[in-house]
């Protein structure tokens, strides 16, 4: 089993070339090395000291920032003593010492995420400093420090600090890592140089969170913070990109330079658990990689790959690492071609009746995402949509065919050609973003006020979210849809059925429609199993008074059943195709 500290030098040489490069960037006593300690560039003002101590409380291992701030050579402290490099003042507490060091290997317990002390430097002063100690393995524990000034002890970090670190992680926040990107981009343009990025998502996280506790959770994120850092080079930057999911730059790192820093990343956190609370949780890891310039130009469309070979890697089972190589090149063409689209307005809704299954008449209608190509023709939602999401521009397609949605709600109702709902699906990438829901918000009320219909309490408009997208807390679900709940849509839940339901959604949430899932119908009329399936789920439906919708009507023999369950509305090439 490789350590977590273990650098590339300690990995079999399968890829002479590319891991001589990575382990020069990291090796002590190189040129590179070297280059990357005083490189100003490399260290961030606000940088961690990062500190491996045993349990005999020698240190195996030193980073660079805690050198400068201890002022000890990396050489000279490896393999001291703790207490030596660590000289607590005669101020001090006493807090910092080995005593506790050990107590936190035998225990698992973790300390964090702050506890302060003053220390001696080499040459004797005063260093303040805040610090969290946590277990790494059962030998070896890992201190993370960072300096104090001396009138902000026992006060928060200062304003700076927290403007560009995440005070869980203590590593850099999105909005520094985004800035650092855009900035390693113009450089590395001008140098015409590779470098690369690393998307890391754990693995069925939320599992941690309903089996321990989120409290368990946060300093489960805490340990992987740390122990990532002992794994990435000198010159990486590490930082949390949104919840369970870390991004690592890589600079100089062409995409085989960070396959092996992605796959020592990955071995790393799945073959060694963690130690927390005196029990050892094991998880893993999926990871995506993107490098400049191969897998894009500028700093968006490598975030876009990235997201792109992180999805492949959580949908292709999880636990694994992907690159573009293992991508379908037809991705990005299609991407391409999509992006013209949103440029361009062609990403145009088109409208499929919802009847009454029972009368017949229509009673809604649903809008749909189509490309209109140069020659008028309309290209499909299935053959770009997957291409949409892996490369993160699903949330375009929601924002576009909403607007457009909303204008035409209230062309109709001010003619009083018709006042039925009007469904549109939107995705959880668009709800996490409280911009677009803001904007959105006002763009419906100028909207409806242009059509004196501003006094309207219940707009014609159905917000549709798929059953798996609503995957996560109700309390975060519900928070995501307020805005459109207050301002008087309704919620419809899609694809009811497909395996992943949390009935807790129709509880909690204010939902008015459930669609089942389409491939349900397409069996219910010659499988007894989907059949008593759909009976169930529309039982439950007409006990919450919820309205029932049926996709993918195609032909008689399923309407029938559909009839005979008492489905409410339907909707299906048997009926109308969609049209603009």
């Amino acid at each position: 089993m490789t350590h977590p500290r273990q650098r590339a030098s300690d990995q079999p040489d399968d890829k002479v070339t590319h891991e001589q490069q990575a382990t020069n960037l990291t090796k002590p006593g190189s040129s590179d090395y070297a280059s990357a300690q005083i490189s100003e560039n490399t260290t961030p003002i606000f940088g961690d000291g990062l500190v491996g101590i045993n349990k005999d409380g020698i240190i195996t291992f030193i980073n660079n920032t805690a050198c400068k701030l201890t002022g000890w050579r990396q050489n000279k402290a490896e393999n001291q003593s703790f207490e030596k490099i660590f000289k607590l003042s005669g101020d001090s507490s006493e807090s910092l010492n080995l005593k506790l060091i050990r107590h936190i290997i035998k225990s698992g317990h973790l300390i964090a995420p702050l506890a302060q002390q003053v220390i001696k430097t080499r040459d004797n002063k005063e260093l303040y400093i805040d610090f969290s100690i946590s277990p790494l393995d059962a030998n070896t524990a890992i201190l993370m420090f960072h300096q104090l000034e001396k009138d902000q002890l026992n006060k928060n970090h200062p304003l700076l600090y927290q403007i560009n670190y995440d005070p869980l992680t203590r590593l850099s926040n999105r909005e520094t890592l985004q800035k650092k990107i855009t900035q390693l981009h113009q450089n590395h343009k001008k140098k015409k140089q590779s470098f690369s990025i690393l998307l890391m998502d754990l693995d069925r996280f939320k599992f941690i969170n309903e089996r321990y506790g989120r409290e368990t959770g946060d300093q489960l994120l805490q340990l992987i913070a740390q122990r990532i850092q002992f794994i990435i080079r000198e010159t990486d930057t590490i930082g949390r990109w949104a919840g369970e999911e870390f991004l690592c730059i890589l600079p100089d790192a062409d995409p085989d330079v960070a396959t092996i820093v992605a796959d020592r990343l990955h071995h790393c956190i799945n073959e060694q658990g963690f130690y927390l609370n005196e029990r050892e949780i094991f998880l893993t890891v999926s990871i995506g990689i993107a490098s400049y310039p191969v897998d894009g130009i500028t700093p968006e469309k490598l975030l876009s790959t990235a997201d792109a070979t992180l999805y492949h890697a959580k949908h292709n089972g999880r636990n694994q690492v992907y690159s573009s190589k293992g991508l379908n090149g037809n991705i990005f063409s299609i991407g391409t071609q999509l992006e013209n689209a949103l440029n361009n307005h062609q990403l145009v809704p088109v409208y499929q009746p919802i009847f009454d299954i029972q009368s017949g008449n229509q009673v809604a209608e649903e809008a749909l995402a189509r490309i209109q190509d140069e020659d008028s023709n309309l290209i499909e939602a299935g053959k770009f949509i997957d291409a949409a999401i892996q490369l993160q521009l699903i949330h375009r397609i929601d924002d576009q065919v909403i607007r457009q949605t909303i204008s035409r709600c209230c062309i109709n109702a001010s003619a009083n050609r018709t006042n039925f709902p009007h469904f549109v699906n939107i995705s959880a990438d668009f709800l996490r973003r409280p911009e677009l829901i803001k904007s959105i918000i006002e763009f419906s009320r100028n909207e409806f006020a242009n059509y004196g219909l501003n006094e309207r309490k219940d707009k014609p408009l159905v917000i549709e979210i798929t059953e798996q997208e609503l995957l996560h807390d109700v309390n975060e679900v519900k928070k995501l849809l307020q805005p459109f709940i207050e301002f008087g849509c309704e919620l419809a839940i899609d694809d009811f059925g497909s395996g992943y339901s949390s009935l807790t959604y129709l509880a909690d949430l204010p939902i008015s429609y459930l669609k089942f899932d389409g491939a349900l119908i397409k069996r219910v009329a010659y499988e007894d199993r989907a059949r008593k399936i759909i009976n169930g789920i529309q039982k439950l439906a007409e006990s919450l008074e919820l309205i029932t919708i049926a996709e993918h009507i195609e032909d008689q023999a399923t309407l029938d059943v559909l009839q005979e369950l008492g489905v409410s509305w339907g909707q299906g090439y048997i009926s109308a195709r969609p049209a603009r």
